[in-house]
């Protein structure tokens, strides 16, 4: 298994790049269509090899961070290291946990060849996963213990503006998910 690349640039295509270690070159996929490279470049480059049954690609990324959350999108059903690069070339890693954090199921319909079913998979399956992330307030001025109900809401189709407006007015003893969520569909503007 490589995990990462150290060598020199021998050549670049677009997202596609040759690094050249002790004479044997890797073509490597990138992440990011941004990241400068130029022939001759010395670079060093975490490396994620997918295999497949036909395939074996090597996609490479800048930071261990973005390896990390490159790896955790592929758990999600239905996305495979294609979508995967789309998602994190689209955007800064802590973008994309903001968006997950925040239930922004329109940040990942607009990256290409995601659909609503999708984005919310990626949304409900990695919530969990990056909720252990305590010292990042991933939402705006919204109780980290609403997550459940301000997710649930949005996945009904309800607007940021009014999810936030109902859950600032939720009574203090609604107690359970079920209650507030209740509560809440009778009470949203």
């Amino acid at each position: 298994m490589i995990s990462s690349l150290r060598g020199k640039v021998g050549w670049v295509r677009g997202r596609q790049v040759e690094v050249e270690v002790n004479g044997v070159g890797y073509e490597v996929q990138l992440s990011i269509i941004n990241y400068q490279l130029s022939i001759g470049d010395e670079v060093k480059l975490y490396i994620h090899m997918a295999v497949s049954e036909n395939d074996v690609r090597l996609f490479g990324f800048k930071a261990r961070e973005d390896l990390d959350l490159f790896k955790m999108l592929l758990t999600v059903s239905g996305v495979g290291p294609k979508t995967a690069t789309q998602i994190s070339g689209g955007a800064d890693s802590l973008e994309i946990i903001k968006a997950i954090g925040e239930a922004d199921v329109d940040f990942f319909k607009k990256i290409k060849g995601i659909g609503l079913k999708t984005a919310q998979r990626i949304i409900v399956d990695l919530k969990s996963k990056i909720g252990g992330l305590g010292e990042l307030n991933l939402k705006d001025n919204l109780p980290l213990l609403e997550d459940d109900l301000v997710l649930s809401l949005k996945q009904l189709g309800f607007e940021r503006r009014e999810v936030e407006g109902v859950v600032k007015r939720l009574p203090k003893e609604k107690v359970g998910l079920e209650e507030r969520l209740d509560w809440c569909l009778q009470n949203i503007k």
